[in-house]
């Protein structure tokens, strides 16, 4: 493949019962111009086996999860889709992020629309450091939003495991817990909505390399996702 094409790495989480659908090119270019150079998804389960390379048409404009996953597996289990495109910056100047869309089947909970989050390439480039170098952050509503919380942490790393440290904050009071992700292998953090009487605030994580990061909310008596968000990036 040219070398002059740029990549995007990105990726989220299917879980059974959605209807799940991302939005390959969200860009309003040209219809001629609307296309990525090429793109690969990889389905990987929690503890980081392969479970499907399905063939995907980069001409797609979305790409139906439920579908994909199903078909290529058949897994009633929560699946780490790993999304790999490639694209000429002639035609995409910054990078085409990708979309999403979805909303459990029957639930009166309302559809969620998110950004899918990137863990290298785009604008700017992500690349390796000898420290700790990212950081993400997410700030919490004041009113509770939702009844349980917790971070969906995957590792796109091809060889080595990833150390992450996660902060809680609860008014003045953090709470810091270490995780280790091994290649491929995503995880749900739980974070407790409260802590000696205060909501959670906010959440920190922080990595040597991009982990796909997402805050999650759930209804407590059905599960249902009511919040689904990537964290904001920083690096040091």
């Amino acid at each position: 493949m040219s070398s002059s094409l740029s990549a995007l790495l990105s990726g989220t989480f299917y879980e059974h019962g959605y209807d799940h659908c991302v939005e390959i090119i969200h860009q309003r270019d040209a219809g001629a111009h609307r296309r990525l150079a090429s793109l690969e998804v990889t389905l990987y389960d929690k503890d980081g086996a392969l479970l499907a390379t399905p063939a995907v048409d980069p001409g797609l404009e979305v790409l139906d999860l439920g579908a994909l996953v199903g078909n290529a597996t058949g897994t009633q289990e929560r699946v780490m889709v790993v999304l790999d495109a490639r694209y000429d910056d002639a035609i995409f100047p910054y990078r085409p992020h990708h979309y999403a869309y979805f909303h459990r089947r029957g639930s009166t909970a309302a559809p969620l629309y998110y950004a899918v989050n990137a863990a290298l390439g785009g604008v700017p480039d992500r690349v390796g450091a000898t420290n700790i170098n990212n950081f993400e952050t997410y700030v919490f509503r004041q009113q509770p939003f939702a009844e349980t919380y917790s971070l969906l942490l995957g590792c796109p790393a091809r060889f080595v495991p990833v150390q992450a440290q996660v902060f809680a904050y609860y008014g003045s009071r953090r709470i810091a817990r270490d995780v280790t992700l091994a290649p491929k292998c995503h995880s749900e953090v739980q974070l407790p909505a409260e802590n000696g009487g205060e909501r959670l605030a906010r959440v920190e994580v922080k990595a040597l390399f991009r982990l796909l990061s997402y805050v999650v909310g759930r209804r407590a008596g059905t599960g249902d996702l009511v919040l689904f968000d990537h964290l904001f990036t920083y690096a040091k």
